[in-house]
């Protein structure tokens, strides 16, 4: 297949997050790492009614934990080893005080796969897209640049049989005299490249390209990493373009020259790992400000909460999983995805901290109530605990 017979024939992707995106770009303008914030911000704030639901139904469970905390803590003693008794008391216990496990656990599962299907449906959609702008990135430049050596040598034709020899044998083999026309030709499309470049890049912030990975990588990718990008995309017309480039030496030489053209003006690295460092950061403060919620201020009485409920202490492995996942996906994947992640972090942590707010105040009474029964309830283990020492 010729080269040139695929050229503009690649297609925008499609689909409902791409839609959105190119529906925000239209009145954000600028680059698309400002359109994906302000499309994310719009989302959680969409969203927001429904992170008031789960923390509202979190809170009521909480509550429900923390006031039969105690009368737990008597059944593990009565009952022992026996799991399975402890268990059916509990429900019997958490019945009585109107608090519906299982309602509690469809709501917790509807937002795992309300946030899965966001998560893994946006990366595989910023994958796509990612796929297409680096093609469209290359395809400009690649205009630049052959329209620069076309004209050098005076028709395409007198640079292919140059650049024919180039590409099978290397420039060792040319003659003095176009060992030192090609010099000149090539010098001359890099001027040209590298001018071209700042209006075909897609920066923000930091990162060079936010179609490549935030880290240490060249802004504009190699073949192979294309080749990466095309089947990652799984977008026929994206592979095709590709493999055509790869099935042609000249195309695959000119390629090659005008990625080393775009790293030897922005260097090696297209960004500093700052938004898989920052995804991490975020990840463990939004727990901790849900953990803290969720204490009661008096320690002793979080002491009996605890003790009622020893699963809390093993959950520290997923707590632990959870930054590490963030962390492999923002390192591996593009910055776009990456901007996506951050900024959905920054904005949950915001958006939990106005709602902990309002809930605070729906439950004031019922809190100050059970913090009042838990108070009661230390201090008579204390009294107790006192007698039996003396």
């Amino acid at each position: 297949m010729n080269l040139y017979s695929v050229i503009g024939a690649v297609s925008a992707p499609t689909g409902l997050w791409s839609t959105l995106i190119e529906w925000v770009h239209s009145w954000v303008g600028g680059g698309y790492g400002w359109t994906i914030l302000v499309l994310i911000v719009l989302l959680k704030l969409a969203l927001s009614p429904f992170d008031y639901l789960i923390k509202h139904s979190n809170k009521k469970t909480n509550l429900v934990q923390q006031k039969t905390a105690p009368q737990i803590a008597k059944l593990q003693k009565k009952f022992g080893d026996n799991q399975q008794m402890i268990q059916q008391q509990t429900q019997a216990l958490y019945k009585r005080e109107g608090y519906n496990i299982y309602g509690s656990c469809i709501i917790m599962l509807l937002n795992l796969v309300l946030t899965m299907v966001v998560f893994f449906t946006l990366f595989s959609s910023l994958r796509t897209l990612s796929g297409y702008q680096a093609i469209n990135q290359y395809d400009t430049l690649r205009t630049t640049y052959e329209t620069s050596v076309h004209t050098s040598y005076g028709s395409k034709e007198a640079y292919d049989e140059i650049a024919t020899i180039v590409a099978e044998q290397g420039t060792s083999a040319l003659t003095p005299e176009q060992l030192t026309k090609w010099t000149q030709t090539i010098d001359a499309a890099k001027a040209e490249v590298e001018s071209k470049w700042p209006s075909v890049r897609d920066n923000w912030l930091w990162v060079e390209n936010i179609w490549v990975t935030d880290g240490h990588k060249s802004p504009m990718p190699t073949l192979d990493a294309l080749e990466e990008m095309a089947a990652n995309s799984k977008v026929e017309e994206y592979i095709t373009y590709v493999n055509t480039i790869k099935e042609d030496k000249i195309a695959t030489l000119n390629y090659n020259n005008v990625a080393s053209i775009v790293e030897s003006k922005t260097g090696s690295w297209n960004g500093y790992y700052i938004l898989a460092i920052i995804s991490v950061l975020l990840s463990l403060a939004s727990q901790y400000i849900g953990d803290l919620s969720n204490k009661n201020k008096n320690k002793k009485a979080q002491q009996l909460v605890d003790a009622a409920n020893p699963k809390g202490k093993s959950m520290w492995f997923m707590k632990l999983l959870l930054p590490i996942m963030m962390a492999i996906f923002v390192f591996t994947t593009n910055a776009a995805f990456g901007i996506y992640v951050v900024t959905n972090s920054l904005i949950s942590i915001f958006t939990s901290f106005i709602i902990n707010l309002i809930i605070g105040k729906v439950f004031a009474k019922k809190q100050a109530e059970v913090d009042a029964f838990l108070l009661k309830e230390t201090n008579r283990i204390a009294k107790k605990e006192n007698k039996g020492a003396n």
